[in-house]
Parts: C-alpha cells; sequence; structure tokens
C-alpha cells in the first residue's frame, strides 16, 4: 500500500554539534544574505535531516526496506503501520532522544502504490497516450512515468522484476507519489499533512483509485481496432490524416508521435481521443482493468 515515506518533526534545544558526536554530518550553505546551517545522516535504511535555522528533524525511507529488507514487498495498512513505528524509532535513536508519536508528525511524501498478476509488459506498452492532469509520460524502459513541469514524477507504471533485476511476485505496479506542495484531494476534501491524515489505508486507496481512472486502467484496455470503432462512431470516417490514422501511428511507432506534428496539433488530436472515450490503446488485444480490493475502497 506504501512505499516511500517521508515525514518530520519541530524538535527544541537539539543542537548540531551533538548530531556530530553521533557522526551526522554537517553542512553550511552561505549566501550574501543568510547563511544555513543543517546536519544529515543515514542510518538503518532511513536517510535523516536536521534544518537547524528551523529545528526541523526530516527523515524518508522505502517502508518495505524497513520493515524486512525487501523493497519489492507489498504492505498492507497494518504493515505500513509497523513500519513508521519503525522509522520513527531509527529517527530517535539518530537524534539521541526519544520523539513524540506519529500523530505529531507532518508528512513531506508519501507513495501509495499496489501490484497485480497480470504480465506488466502489455499494460505498459498501453499507456503510449495515457495522461494525468498537468504531466507529460516519459517511457524509460519497462516504465511509463508521468511528469510534472517542474520535473516531479507525479506517477509511475512498471514492471517491478525489472527494476529489482529479479523476478518478483506481482510485478505489475502502479505508484502514485504525493509532495509536500501537491494538493490532493479524496472526494471533496483536501487530505491535510498529518501522519493520521495521510498514511492510512483508505486514503492510500482512494488516491490510487484517482489515479487509475484518470489514465484509464480502471476499465477494459481497448484494442487498436475497438478504439478505431470508438473514434469512428465518434467523428464518423474522414480522408486524409484523421484521427484513427493518427492514433495507428502514434501507437505503432511506440506511442512516439510523427516529427511533423506540433505541440498544438498533439493536443488536439489527444482531446479528440479523450472525446471519443480513448485514453489506452492496447496493441495485442482487449485487456483486463485494474482494480483495486473492493473491501479498501
Amino acid at each position: 500500500m506504501l512505499d516511500t515515506v517521508g515525514i518530520g518533526i519541530h524538535v527544541d534545544g537539539l543542537r548540531v554539534s551533538s548530531l556530530l558526536d553521533r557522526e551526522w554530518t554537517v553542512h553550511t550553505e552561505s549566501s550574501k544574505t543568510e547563511s544555513n546551517l543543517w546536519a544529515s545522516c543515514e542510518m538503518g535504511g532511513v536517510r535523516m535531516a536536521y534544518l537547524a535555522g528551523i529545528a526541523w528533524v526530516g527523515a524518508e525511507t522505502s517502508l518495505p526496506s524497513i520493515l524486512g529488507g525487501d523493497n519489492s514487498k507489498l504492505l498492507g495498512g497494518s504493515e505500513c503501520q509497523e513500519a513508521l513505528q519503525m522509522l520513527r524509532a531509527v529517527v530517535s535513536a539518530g537524534v539521541g532522544r526519544e520523539l513524540p508519536e506519529l500523530p505529531a508528525w507532518r508528512v513531506s511524501r508519501f507513495d501509495p502504490v499496489w501490484a497485480w498478476l497480470h504480465s506488466p509488459a502489455p499494460y505498459i506498452g498501453a499507456l503510449g497516450l495515457a495522461r494525468l492532469p498537468r504531466t507529460e509520460s516519459v517511457r524509460f524502459g519497462s516504465s511509463v512515468r508521468w511528469v510534472t513541469r517542474g520535473n516531479r514524477v507525479r506517477a509511475r507504471c512498471y514492471d517491478k522484476s525489472q527494476e529489482q533485476g529479479r523476478q518478483v511476485d506481482l510485478a505489475l505496479r502502479f505508484e502514485r507519489q504525493v509532495r509536500r506542495r501537491e494538493r490532493v484531494r479524496v472526494g471533496d476534501d483536501v487530505i491535510g499533512r498529518s501522519v493520521d491524515d495521510c498514511l492510512n489505508e483508505p486514503t492510500c486507496m482512494a488516491i490510487l483509485k484517482d489515479g487509475l481512472h484518470a489514465l484509464g486502467l480502471d476499465r477494459p484496455i481497448p484494442s487498436l481496432q475497438a478504439s478505431r470503432a470508438l473514434l469512428v462512431g465518434a467523428y464518423g470516417r474522414r480522408r486524409g490524416r484523421n484521427a484513427w490514422a493518427v492514433l495507428r501511428d502514434v501507437i505503432e511507432c511506440g506511442g512516439v508521435w510523427p516529427g511533423d506534428f506540433s505541440k498544438r496539433d498533439r493536443q488536439r488530436y489527444e482531446s479528440l481521443f479523450r472525446g471519443a472515450g480513448v485514453s489506452v490503446v492496447s496493441p495485442v488485444g482487449e485487456l483486463p482493468p485494474l482494480e483495486l480490493p473492493a473491501n479498501c475502497l
């Protein structure tokens, strides 16, 4: 349910010199107007930082790794809570004092993730046209990433076996990456940034559900010919470089658009595709939807 998590908390009275004694690395950054002092450390698979100017301790880790040393494991809700308690304990040991319980911490990053038994390759191959709002898709080996203008990864669909370099169970993964500055809604409510707000099963599964729906992965993924029928039904048959011809060319080229297309041309055809209900297209025949457990929704 969760992979990488970043949390932090205000800590009064913590001195950089005491962290230096605990083998933290101290850094200074100076400019003409200000000077910043901070320290960093890695312990037990947890990356930690202390920002002296605001007395803030932050930590980031992969919950599956800290719990069992295996980054490929898919954690359930209770296992995530156990891993979060371990994370707090590691940070407490790192700074040399007992830190507050988890409800007092703030969340800077959390990555809800789910996995399926399906073979990853057909699904990754069907994502050439799929978009999340305000992102561009980037194909990288056996994965597709959706990246913002600020070059932040918003989500990715990938083959975990290829990432790990070995066979793993449930290799097809979809991961949503939520960072501190992103406003995320579940229904009509904006998610807060406390641990209780973010790092629970209902919230994480709702975020995954919204991401799958936006990409069109939560419904049967049509074949190329079925997509043609949708386009013809929406716009009729037209000669020349019609929407179907463009769709076929893009899919057959692995999601690469013709070189003579401007950004405006591409946006126009993408709008036509969405208007006909075409967001993901499978070159190898219809694929079943990626479903989440009903008891978690």
